[in-house]
């Protein structure tokens, strides 16, 4: 039996896609966290969970249930279904590698296991798929939200990459102490 990982890399596409969700306000904050799911032959589904970060660093952080029980995976969807959206395969690939191509601009790397593993649950990204236009940024330059969980040390390698990408004025850094500024300036821009 392969890994997990061997699989979904070297059989996973082959898999009919069940379902794509996506959260619902995903184009207000900037932040996607996105399920596909595909079907195996025995009815047992793999999910793949992603969260992308469209302002600034692309493909934060990514994981996936393997070969589960449809049941099981039908009761994981239920304590999040109302959080979440049911939406097209294409939007959330275009979601996705937007917010890659968007981090790899600036030279800021997907996690890890979206590079080993989980982008092979994603089709190729060819011509094949619709294009969808998907705005990443705020007015065309990174955002880096800062949350009270970030590693300081994280942010601050974040931060030394954009002042040597972008240049100096090209981003802003974003505390969630300053959450309410954020939130107004969203407001005033929507006007």
């Amino acid at each position: 039996m392969p890994s997990p990982e061997s699989y979904i890399r070297t059989k996973a596409r082959q898999l009919p896609i069940l379902e794509c969700l996506i959260s619902n306000e995903w184009e207000e904050t900037g932040i996607a966290n996105i399920i596909i799911s595909r079907k195996h032959t025995n009815g047992n589904i793999t999910a793949c969970f992603y969260l992308v970060d469209l302002y600034c660093l692309g493909i934060k952080d990514t994981h996936f249930l393997f070969n589960i029980a449809g049941k099981k995976y039908m009761e994981i969807i239920g304590r999040v279904e109302d959080y979440f959206q049911r939406v097209s395969y294409p939007l959330v690939h275009n979601i996705i590698y937007s917010g890659l191509d968007f981090a790899d601009e600036y030279g800021l790397k997907p996690h890890k296991d979206f590079t080993s593993t989980t982008r092979f649950m994603l089709e190729e990204d060819t011509d094949d798929i619709e294009q969808i236009d998907i705005v990443c940024g705020r007015d065309g330059k990174p955002l880096l939200v800062v949350g009270h969980r970030d590693d300081p040390r994280t942010v601050k390698a974040v931060i030394v990459q954009l002042e040597k990408t972008a240049g100096a004025g090209n981003y802003e850094v974003l505390s969630e102490d300053d959450e309410d500024d954020f939130d107004e300036n969203c407001d005033e821009n929507e006007e």
